[in-house]
Formats: structure tokens, sequence, C-alpha cells
């Protein structure tokens, strides 16, 4: 739930609150009618994480509200007609704890307080339901809970009235976001401001877009299609006979075989009896069994359902798959809308089987005739025997008009009908993918799976179900998967190198057997160049990326191995006017050995089509020295935090213990001095370049019981800044820094023609003020859990002969 939804609720329920104030009297009352749901309706709790009444050491608690396993607040409600402040004044605002305005609201502080205590919770609240108290119980920042601020919402109008306050202070997303510390300390005069102004050597009005030649402008719309169909996207030929085979895939393609071999024998068994009473028998035994459920497992970018897709085209043997029907579910053409994702589903695969059956078209009377045999016999045998005697003409009208409503008003019988027909009658295996859960979130995905479950349990079929692993490792815990059988099959993610080879050679294949147009350039020295070898040295072009060691695994850690991520970067690459392309189509037309120096590709990646990095101009890039104007920490935050990702990533004994909270990452950097806040805000700026990624695919917001770990964008960005001169130097010449001294020397050695040497004194100069600024705003302790930190100062130190 969002703000803006969390008010709609809250003016629908003001009126009945208001309207009843009179007649709530008891506590009861007041928790069952108000504080109940306000908490679940409201500030968006779920019920099932709400406790009422554990015990603990200092007795009750009336509400102990908890998410992610671990209890987040505490509730103390009064009865409605309790007074808590001692003041008229009606208006939102903050008061002394321990001051005379709070007078009445003592004991139930002091009550809360020891809950608290108890459970580890620093925030708690006061309640009568119409009075709303909000208070830091459990402080370690030196401050005495009593001398410090609380918020007061006096009444419902003054929650009405400053809604996003109370939303921020009670939510559960804003609880879990620890926005409650901001809102005090602000009120307690603690303003976190930039103080000193951030300086450049390089402003954005200093960076120019690098010009073009001709040719190389219109090599840009050529690379622009070459690589949009090294995608595939439109040429599913490309992605079948362009999969990388493993040998996990290898053996997932002859079990699967296996499989839908033997389920269409169970078919022709049952169709090939001929003794109606063997045949029920039979029928019975094959329903039992209920055919297969395959989860197909691997992470973004293992081509799931391209393995599906290839299975089914390609693998599977021609006369099985002939007694087949594929129906394949994207489920990300959906509105993603939780309540009404099963209808969505029944309707398109509707919509699916009839056109596979019926060949494009509705089914014709007969047809529905025979896939609702069983009713039609019992009509005209049973109820409407008469009229079946009487008028066959009038009685096939009554059965049409009873599909008809059937359909319309059950359009879920009716799927399951005309599949186990398509069994029955067609001798059809009906194989269902449902395809790109993943990208939604987990109770969607549950949604999916038990409605997939429901057809696969009343229907003989072959379902299939392309998952990741974090998704498999939620569903496996705590979702409907521990209730079924399942067969599963993992793909490992192929090498960015392998899946580009694939598709070059593909490519190369292609472009000999299509017929060119013919466009003309002159290049120096009279060379003329036509369209065709355009094509053909585009291809040579992408051999060399593959060919390539360092270029391959670097695009392919930066775009965390997706294929479509690592296509984008290849093409900024090689249409970068930082690289020659008339001197590389020159030395292709001589029959030279292609070359482009690992400086220009570095360059190209980093700068893109300017003459300088520029953050906002890139979309893989990040740049892990920036700081944010409104709240200065030290510049090696984003380093540390990848840092500390990665030391865990190493000493975990399995996948999912790479994963870390963001609120013990926010534990681990506040004690070295780092606010919570501070953290959180570069914790969102590392998971939107995708340099760390949540345990939940979908979850693109950062909140404290939110789970990370980092990804191989995030190991290749820590290599950046210890061994990479082109990253270096960029961001020592794009990077804000608070030392004029700094930048003036810097722009000193800028001004004149820069040597090798003069460059890496900017590095060392950019790295020297990184360390001196770290530790005049962070402390790092020096215990065993942040060696890695001290080792990572070092080693920066090291790399670029620094010191702080």
């Amino acid at each position: 739930m969002d703000v803006d939804k969390a008010k709609e609720v809250f003016d629908s329920l003001i009126g009945e609150w208001s309207a009843n104030e009179g007649a709530i009297s008891t506590e009861q009352d007041t928790r069952f009618q108000i504080i109940d749901r306000m908490l679940t309706d409201v500030l968006g709790w779920s019920r099932e994480k709400i406790n009422t009444e554990p015990h603990v050491e200092s007795g009750y608690v009336d509400y102990l509200v908890n998410a992610s396993g671990k209890p987040k607040l505490v509730v103390e409600a009064k009865r409605a007609e309790t007074p808590l402040l001692n003041t008229k004044q009606e208006n939102y605002r903050s008061y002394k704890l321990g001051g005379p305005a709070l007078q009445s609201a003592v004991d139930g502080v002091k009550q809360a307080q020891r809950y608290c205590l108890d459970v580890a919770v620093p925030f708690a609240v006061l309640t009568t339901g119409f009075q709303w108290i909000g208070f830091w119980a459990l402080r370690t920042d030196g401050v005495r809970p009593k001398d410090g601020q609380a918020f007061a919402f006096p009444t419902l109008q003054s929650i009405s009235k400053n809604f996003s306050e109370f939303y921020d202070l009670f939510s559960r997303e804003g609880v879990l976001n620890g926005l409650f510390r901001a809102y005090i300390q602000q009120a307690e005069g603690l303003s976190i401001t930039q103080s000193d102004p951030l300086y450049r050597v390089l402003e954005n009005k200093d960076i120019r877009l690098l010009s073009k030649s001709r040719m190389a402008a219109d090599l840009d719309t050529v690379f622009r299609s070459f690589f949009g169909t090294m995608s595939g996207d439109n040429d599913p030929e490309m992605l079948a006979k362009c999969f990388v085979e493993s040998k996990e895939s290898r053996e997932a393609d002859i079990s699967l075989q296996k499989i839908a071999r033997n389920l269409i024998s169970r078919i022709d068994v049952v169709e090939s009896a001929e003794a109606k009473e063997l045949q029920e028998h039979v029928r019975t035994a094959v329903d039992s069994q209920k055919g297969e459920f395959v989860l197909v497992i691997g992470n973004k970018g293992a081509g799931k359902s391209t393995f599906i897709d290839r299975f089914f085209r390609m693998v599977l043997d021609k006369r099985l798959r002939d007694q087949c029907i594929v129906i394949r579910i994207d489920v990300a053409d959906s509105d993603g809308v939780l309540d009404g994702i099963a209808d969505w589903l029944v309707s398109r695969m509707i919509h699916e089987v009839e056109q596979s059956l019926f060949q494009g078209r509705s089914p014709r009377y007969e047809e529905l005739q025979g896939i609702f045999f069983s009713d039609y016999d019992r009509w005209r045998n049973g109820e409407h025997k008469p009229l079946y005697e009487r008028d066959k003409a009038k009685f096939k009208e009554k059965f049409g008009d009873h599909i008809a409503s059937l359909v319309a008003s059950k359009p879920r019988v009716y799927l399951a009908r005309i599949l186990q027909d398509a069994v029955r009658s067609r001798k059809l295996m009906p194989c269902l993918i449902f395809d790109n859960t993943d990208h939604f979130p987990q109770p969607f995905q549950e949604a999916v799976f038990q409605f997939a479950q429901s057809i696969h349990r009343e229907v003989l079929s072959f379902v299939v179900c392309p998952i990741t692993d974090r998704t498999i490792w939620q569903l496996s815990k705590h979702g409907p998967m521990q209730s079924y059988e399942t067969t599963s099959f993992y793909l490992p993610v192929p090498s960015t190198k392998e899946v580009l080879k694939k598709r070059v050679d593909f490519l190369k294949d292609k472009l000999e057997a299509e017929e060119k147009e013919r466009k003309d350039y002159f290049l120096t020295k009279g060379i003329r160049l036509r369209l065709e070898d355009l094509h053909a040295f585009a291809v040579c072009i992408d051999e060399l990326f593959v060919q390539s060691e360092y270029v391959s695994r670097t695009i392919g850690w930066l775009s965390n191995h997706d294929i479509r991520r690592g296509l984008n970067m290849a093409q900024r690459v090689i249409t970068s006017p930082i690289v020659s392309m008339e001197e590389l189509v020159k030395t292709y037309l001589s029959n030279g050995r292609l070359t482009i120096p690992r400086l220009k590709i570095r360059q190209a990646l980093i700068f893109g089509e300017h003459s300088q990095y520029q953050e906002d101009a890139n979309d893989y890039i990040v740049n892990v020295f920036s700081i944010y104007p409104e709240s200065v920490t030290t510049p090696l935050l984003r380093l540390s935090v990848l840092r500390m990702l990665f030391d865990i990533h190493n000493q975990a004994s399995d996948a999912e213990n790479t994963y870390i909270s963001v609120e013990s990452i926010q534990d681990y950097f506040e004690t070295c001095g780092i606010p919570r806040i501070a953290t959180a805000k570069h914790l969102s700026k590392l998971l939107s370049y995708r340099l760390v990624e949540s345990y939940d695919p979908t979850d693109q917001e950062i909140y404290e019981s939110q789970r990370l770990r980092i990804t191989h964008s995030g190991q290749i960005h820590q290599e950046f800044s210890l061994r990479d001169h082109v990253y270096m130097s960029s961001m020592a010449m794009t990077t804000g820094v608070r030392s004029v001294q700094c930048i003036e020397e810097i722009r000193e050695i800028n001004s004149r023609k820069m040597t090798k040497e003069d460059w890496k004194s900017v590095e060392k100069k950019f790295a020297s003020y990184l360390l001196r600024e770290d530790m005049a705003l962070a402390t790092i302790p020096n215990l065993e859990n942040y060696a890695g930190q001290h080792a990572l100062r070092s080693e920066l130190g090291g790399a670029w002969g620094a010191s702080s």
C-alpha cells in the first residue's frame, strides 16, 4: 500500500469513527473498531503478523507488530475516553516526551517502554484510537527517551490534515525504513544538510558530445539493426538454434522427452482399450497420476524460456510433438493485479486452446456437443428426455443456450472440459507453459502456481513453469510448493562469450544467403566500401568481442549475464566515436587483423559518445565514490557496502546465505558513524544500477527487512576502483568533492598536455582525498567483522600510491 491509497481508506473510515466516538467506551471497543483497522487497512501491516496480548517479562503487550520474523513496533492501547494530552492544542506537533504536555501519557509511555525493552523494539505507539503518540522508546544516541521528542496527533482530524507524517511514522513502510528517527532527530534540532559545496574538475558543461563522421553515423543504423537482430527478440529460430547447451540442459532434454513419451503413451492406452470397464479403470489410474508438473529453474539470463521453446520446437521427437497441444501463457502480458490473475489466466488459456484446436476459429456446435457430451447424454436420457423425443431442434437450441451460459458464467469449467476433450477425443497431450511469472511479487507468483496446479490436478497434462532460483527458495520455504510434488531441472547461466559466439555464427550463415542493398562510401586513398561489406564487417567486429576474453568478461559481468544488456553495451562500445571506425574499416578491407586497443574499449564503455564520463548518460557504470550534497558522508560508502557484501558472498555456505538484510547493513555502518538514512540512499543507487540485487527480484525499493546481495556488476565495479586506470581517472575528473585544494591541484595538471605520469598523479591525488575524507567522516572499528573494510582502504591506497 502507498500513502495515496492509505489516505483513501482512512477518509472512508473517519466518518464512521467520528460518528461512533461516544459509543466506543471500553479498551476492547477501541481496539476492535479503530486500532485494528487502522493498523491493517490504513497503515498496511499484515493481520497475520500482528500478535495481540503476547506475554513478555513485563506483562502482556496490546499489539506486537512484526515483519520479516522480527518485532518492529509496540502499540499500547487505552480506552477512547482516556486523556493522553494535557493541552487543548488540536494540531499535530512534537512535544518533549517527559514534558508537561504529555503528563497524562506518562504511565502508558512507561508501560510501552518496558515492553520495548523486553522485545528489543526501539519505536512505540500510545493510542486511544482517536489520539496517537509515537516516541523513540529505546535510544542509543546518548539522549534519554524522556528528553527526546514525541509526535502527537490529538484528533482524527489532525491525522487527516497531516496524513503523510502519520503514514511515515506508523505505517509498515515507514517503520521498516526507520523514518521515525529522521522525524525525531529533525524535531530535536539535528538537521543533516550539506554545509560544504561540492566541486568538480570537469562540470557537465565541460563534457562535450563527440561528433561522428558521415560513415560512422550511417554505421549506427547498421549496428543498431545488427545488435537488435542479435538479441533475437523477434526471431524464435535464432533463440532456439543459438541456445547454449550445457550438461544440465542436455540431461533435462532427455528427461523431458521421456516424460512426454510416457504421458502420451498413457493417452494411447486409454484410447485403445475396448472394454468399457477396463477403459474406465485405466482412466481412473491415469487421472490419479495427474501427468507431470515440471519446474525449469535458473537465474535471469539462463535462457529458461528459450530452453522450453527449443525443446518443443526442435528437441522433442516430431511424432510426439504432433501428439501435443502446446499452450504458452506469457504472464508478463497480464496487468499484474493479484485479485484478477485467475480470471485472466482462464480467459487467455481458453483463447489459446481454441486457436490451437480449431485452427484460429471458435468451436462449432457439433464440436461443443462433443466437448459437453456427458451433459448432452444426461439431458437426452434424463430430465430433458421428453423435449428430446418431442422436438430435437428445440432440444438442441436449449442445450446450446445451456453451453453458452456455462461458458459465460463458469469459464473455468469450460477450460477444463475443452482440455479433457483434447486428451480423450483427440489423443493430444496438453503441454501448458506458464512463462515469466518471476516478473511479479511472490504472492502473485504463488497465485499463478496454485492455478497451474489446479489445472494439473484436473486434467492429464504436462505443465512447465520456468522460475528463478531465488523464487524457488521463497516458495519452497513458505509457499504452496511445499504441498505439491514437482520435477525440477536446473539451467546454469552460460557465459556471454558462448552466447555471442553462437549468435555470430548464426548471423554469418544468414548474411551469406541474403541479398544486400548497395550503398557506397569513399574513404581516404580512394578506398570504396559497399553496404554488404558493412554487414560482413559487423559480424567481424562481433567476432572481435567474442575472441577478446577481457571484453566478453567485462560486458558479461557488467550486464549480470543479461544478454540484452550485454548486446546494448557491445553496441555502445563499437558505435562510440572514441573507436576509430574509419581505421577499423580500412584494416578490414585490407585483410588486416582487426584489433581495438583495450584502452579505447574501456574509454568507449565508460564515456560512450561523450568526451568524459557522465553518470546520467551511462546505464551501466556507476560512480562508486559519489556522495549526495544533502547527506555528506564518506565517499567510500558505496565501495564499502560492496566490499561487505562481497565478503559475505565469499563466506556463505550456500546461495541463500549470500543475502543480508538492509537493516543489518545499516547496523554495520551505523557503528562506523554513518547515518542509516545515508546508507539506505546509497543502497538505493546500487540497486537501481544492479550492482546489488534483492532477494525478491521484483522488489526495487529499499526497506529494513529487504535482503540484498552483490551482483557480478558490483564485483567488477570493485575491480574498476582498485585496478582500472580509465575508471579511476574518470571519477577523479567528474566526482564532486569537498576539497578545493584537491580540485585546484588536479585542474593544474589537466591544464597541460598530460603524460602517463600525470594521469598517475591525478589518480594518486584523488585516492588520497578519498582516504582523508573517509578518515574524517567514518570510524572503522578495529574488530574482526571489519577486517574487510580495513583491507579495502589499504588496497585502495596501495593501488594508486596514495595515503591518507
